[in-house]
């Protein structure tokens, strides 16, 4: 049932997602500004997935377009930008939990790349 719930979620968000791989800040509304955390998180929960084996290998191409939209977004020193910013996360900015959200995406996507 978990596994149902998480794929319903992913399927949603997919149809939101930007021809850069990323999403706006709500979802559903292109008037609001493009940021990274949720294609870094569903890149990890698709890797995760496939990895898994919960998830069919077809979503890699998707998870690889939101790694590379998200990569993009990081400066020469690595912090992600355009992130939804601390301390109140309503506008473009940096914040921890989008370095968070980065880590587990590429410790997600390398372990199912070696796979």
């Amino acid at each position: 049932m978990l596994v149902a719930f998480a794929k319903d979620i992913i399927d949603g968000c997919l149809e939101y997602q930007r021809p850069d791989g990323l999403f706006h800040d709500v979802i559903d509304k292109s008037d609001t500004f493009v940021e990274t955390n949720l294609a870094q998180m569903l890149a990890f929960s698709m890797y995760t997935g496939i990895y898994d084996g919960w998830l069919p290998e077809q979503y890699r191409g998707h998870a690889n377009r939101m790694r590379d939209g998200a990569r993009r977004k990081m400066d020469r020193y690595g912090y992600v930008q355009s992130a939804c910013g601390a301390p109140n996360f309503d506008r473009p900015g940096t914040s921890t939990e989008a370095q968070a959200f980065a880590i587990m995406m590429e410790a997600a996507a390398a372990r199912t790349h070696l796979s």
